[in-house]
């Protein structure tokens, strides 16, 4: 039988995960708004505070679940702790080399910007004074050369660049993100061991925490891309289209949130893409 807490854990998680759906739906509808800039920050708002509400739950859910499975299982050897703690030090040691592969993405992200910043001024100021033919003759350069073109390359090229390491940025995020719930989760389970046959109503709470926390994960990196784009786009969305891509893919299938899932499809055939 299950607990009441267990049994409240995963209602509260079942709308928690709704409601990811929900404010996963109003962040992509915003994204395709008339005049995005104010709708977005709304949306943007209510999603981060979808995904608090997310984490709670899940945070709920997985305590509840480990004293369910504590309560039907004898006491936890040292051998069991021990294989724990040691998957909870490896979650933790690969969290933190991607933490460290994350700054420097953005580190490099931050020098890319500047190149092509650097770049296209350039170019105007160059293209301008190239134009005049006492300049050309002063440098003893003609009027085929190929300076502002190479400039333009170059700004292309870091622009390409950015768009690379926006999809990298956000991936390392994502796995960084979930190696830190894991080794949070191995963390409670050295408590506890799992015995052979858990119950439905464990299976039930395992199914529910496993959907929340991919709902949230997508939810979280359709905030961080938006956060990105609003910071370096210039008013387009080109990440958070590319997170939203993601998010309709891996969620097709796995929630049963029909209406929301359709909204999320048609806010992204709504949304321009970069070609």
């Amino acid at each position: 039988m299950s607990s009441p807490s267990l049994a409240s854990a995963v209602a509260a998680a079942a709308a928690a995960s709704d409601q990811a759906v929900t404010a996963l739906a109003e962040l992509a509808e915003a994204l395709g708004a008339p005049d995005p800039q104010d709708t977005v920050t709304e949306a943007l708002v209510l999603a981060e505070e979808g995904l608090e509400v997310a984490e709670a739950a899940r945070d709920a859910l997985e305590e509840a679940l480990v004293a369910a499975v504590a309560a039907a299982a004898p006491a936890p050897g040292p051998v069991a702790r021990g294989m724990y703690k040691a998957l909870e030090a490896a979650a933790t040691a690969r969290r933190s080399r991607l933490e460290q592969e994350l700054r420097r993405n953005r580190c490099l992200h931050r020098g890319l910007r500047m190149g092509r910043a650097a770049a296209l001024t350039l170019m105007v100021f160059c293209g301008i004074l190239l134009s005049l033919d006492a300049v050309r003759e002063l440098l003893g350069m003609t009027q085929e050369n190929h300076f502002v073109t190479c400039l333009a390359t170059i700004a292309i090229m870091c622009q390409a660049a950015l768009l690379g390491l926006a999809t990298s940025q956000r991936h390392l995020a994502a796995a960084a993100s979930l190696q830190d719930q894991q080794a949070k989760r191995f963390l409670r389970l050295a408590r506890a061991t799992t015995p052979e046959g858990t119950g439905e109503a464990t299976a039930a709470a395992s199914a529910a925490l496993g959907l929340l926390q991919e709902v949230s994960g997508h939810l979280r990196s359709l905030v961080a891309a938006v956060k990105q784009d609003l910071e370096v786009a210039g008013g387009r969305f080109p990440a958070s289209t590319n997170a939203l891509g993601d998010t309709v893919m891996a969620l097709g299938t796995t929630v049963g949130d029909k209406e929301g899932m359709q909204r999320l499809a048609r806010a992204l055939e709504a949304l321009p893409r970069d070609e």
